[in-house]
């Protein structure tokens, strides 16, 4: 028996390292056979390779044989081989689930349960339609581990992920909303997008968002202020806004068809009378492009289709709804700029590499003393950050194009004109009379650049960044700085209708035509990125300069990066009071960014309602 346990064991390991399932299956037989008694971290190999198990078979690493037992049975002669080849199917298909949770089961007797041991148990029970029997499994290993204050066990999203799908499967909305609504509680669940996608169109093709739709049991309860109806999915796509960016355009699709089955009965051409919802969708391919759509919609229509929204004004084109640009909240711009000093730190660590001393991190003490001087220094709040690299090196990819002071200059006398208060922030280097320019070249300032220079710097307008740190890190900080001794509590945000002709927004404002594609994948918190970048980044455009000679009547123009922040929000579709016996009609457009389509193009969700009181 010893030399036999060592046997397993070493094919648990052979399995885990190659992933490799077919061996586990026959090694879990001849557990089974023999009556072995495993090891505690054999048991735990065992449970890691099976719970991977349908990974493996879809990469082509799982069993080709039949099942045991029948493997070695002679051919009848009153059996065809297709027959045989559908059984073996489904014996696969069995001991897809069987396997896995005779194993989670046997290593739950053998020692304490564990997520992964439970997730393998609850998994098998609802691919055998037990979604209830599977729910309160997970409730009680829940509150096992929360009993347990040594207890360091998470429940994570693919532990819920296939109740959540059977209850969907099954229709019982009622006990899928309430266990999703647990879920978002959930220490350790990480909800994406495609979990939101599932329940609503659930939801949807159970006709739950239609107007006169029986009321979900429960739902009041959750909290939801409706049980049904075109509210639900207000309330339920807000909570989906606070959580999710974006869809993919598969998720689309699902959404579009969910809602085509849902309203079938509302078809365009069967709902001629005023006061019934006009649903004018059709199923579609699950593959099928969607097409952009640019035709207005009634105010009674049924609305889920693929738009492209003004680039300037963020108006949609079938719903007349407005995007908004959603500026940054003060706990945000906290967390920002702690992003980015930790940030500052990982950055110094690459830079330094063996050589660091991990114990001491000058670049994130250097940001952190530019913060503090930003917030105490007691002078005018800056209101322009001006990233100086690019705008120095503006257009200067010509034979003699060098970082050009004359063009910074330029900038800077350009946005006091225009009532601003700039701080210019260079990488070190460029505060030297001489350096390598980006091109590799020596470059050495004349007498005027030299005097642009120290001039700027004299009047507190120029910040050279210290020597081994990253410039961009100090006017991203620059742009969320509170300045709270010069700002003295006043909103320095600019109107649209400013009377001095400012250009409105948020400030500070941040001048650069930098995309940042490197730090939106590094920063921790897409949303914050895309908030910032959409509210603070403006950008220019002027003539380049040669050396110091410019072109006449040279002018900077400068415009917003984002004009609607590009995450999903909710607006108010326009009274449509061109079509009088439509005008009691409202509702919300909701309009979800596709990762897989075009910047300003989103797929947009509209269910009116009609209003009671007309």
């Amino acid at each position: 028996f010893d030399a036999a346990r060592n046997i397993m064991g070493a094919l648990g390991r052979y399995c885990a390292r190659r992933a490799r399932s077919s061996p586990m299956e026959v090694a879990w037989w001849k557990v089974k056979e023999s009556g072995l008694t495993l090891p505690k971290d054999v048991i735990s190999t065992y449970l890691y390779v099976v719970g991977t198990m349908g990974m493996a078979d879809s990469l082509g690493l799982g069993s080709a044989r039949r099942s045991i037992g029948s493997s070695f049975s002679p051919l009848s002669d009153d059996k065809k081989e297709s027959e045989l080849e559908e059984e073996d199917s489904d014996s696969k298909e069995n001991d897809k689930f069987l396997i896995p949770e005779e194993v989670a089961t046997y290593h739950d007797l053998l020692s304490k349960p564990t997520e992964s041991s439970m997730s393998l148990r609850i998994k098998s029970l609802a691919s055998k339609g037990d979604a209830k029997s599977a729910e309160m499994l997970l409730e009680a290993f829940k509150k096992s581990i929360e009993a347990d204050e040594s207890s360091k066990e998470l429940i994570r999203l693919r532990t819920y992920l296939p109740i959540l799908k059977q209850y969907c499967d099954v229709g019982d909305i009622s006990a899928a909303l309430s266990l999703f609504k647990r879920m978002m509680t959930t220490n350790g669940v990480v909800l994406e997008p495609e979990n939101y996608v599932l329940l609503l169109a659930s939801i949807a093709e159970n006709k739950y968002f239609c107007d006169d739709s029986p009321p979900i049991e429960g739902a009041h309860d959750l909290g939801y202020s409706h049980s049904s109806g075109p509210g639900l999915f207000d309330e339920l796509a807000s909570e989906m806004a606070a959580d999710a960016l974006e869809i993919t355009s598969a998720s689309a699709r699902r959404l579009y068809n969910s809602l085509a089955i849902g309203f079938q009965n509302n078809s365009s051409s069967d709902s001629e009378e005023s006061s019934a919802v006009a649903s004018p969708l059709k199923q579609v391919h699950p593959l099928m492009t969607m097409p952009l759509t640019r035709q207005p919609a009634n105010s009674n229509e049924l609305v889920a289709s693929r738009v492209a929204l003004d680039r300037s004004t963020g108006v949609c084109p079938v719903t007349a709804a407005q995007q908004r640009l959603i500026v940054l909240e003060p706990d945000q711009r906290k967390q920002l700029h702690d992003d980015l000093l930790d940030l500052s730190t990982e950055q110094f660590k690459k830079w330094a590499g063996e050589k660091a001393n991990h114990s001491d991190n000058p670049a994130r003490e250097q940001l952190q003393q530019f913060s503090d001087w930003l917030d105490e220094r007691e002078d005018e709040p800056f209101t322009a950050i001006v990233d100086g690299a690019n705008v120095g090196y503006y257009m200067q990819s010509f034979d003699k194009g060098i970082f050009n002071y004359h063009q910074i200059n330029f900038m800077v006398n350009t946005l006091e004109e225009r009532g601003e208060n700039p701080l210019v922030i260079i990488p070190n280097k460029y505060g030297n009379t001489g350096f390598f320019s980006s091109k590799g070249e020596k470059q050495r300032l004349d007498r005027t650049e030299i005097g642009i220079m120290n001039k700027l710097m004299d009047s507190g307008k120029l910040y050279r960044v210290p020597p081994g740190c990253l410039d961009d890190f100090y006017w991203m900080l620059a742009s969320v700085s509170e300045q709270s001794a010069s700002r003295k509590g006043k909103d320095l945000s600019v109107s649209n209708d400013d009377p001095d002709g400012r250009f409105p927004g948020t400030r500070p404002m941040l001048i650069t035509n930098d995309q940042m594609r490197d730090h939106k994948l590094e920063l921790l918190e897409p949303r914050l990125f895309r908030r910032w970048y959409g509210c603070h980044i403006v950008n220019y455009n002027f003539t380049a300069f040669v050396l110091g000679e410019s072109v006449a009547n040279n002018v900077v123009g400068f415009s917003a990066a984002d004009f609607f922040s590009r995450e999903i929000q909710g607006n108010e579709c326009p009274l449509n009071t061109d079509q009088d016996e439509q005008a009691n009609w409202r509702g919300h457009a909701w309009h979800f960014p596709v990762s897989d389509w075009d910047l300003d193009e989103r797929f947009v969700i509209k269910i009116p309602v009609k209003d009671k009181d007309t």
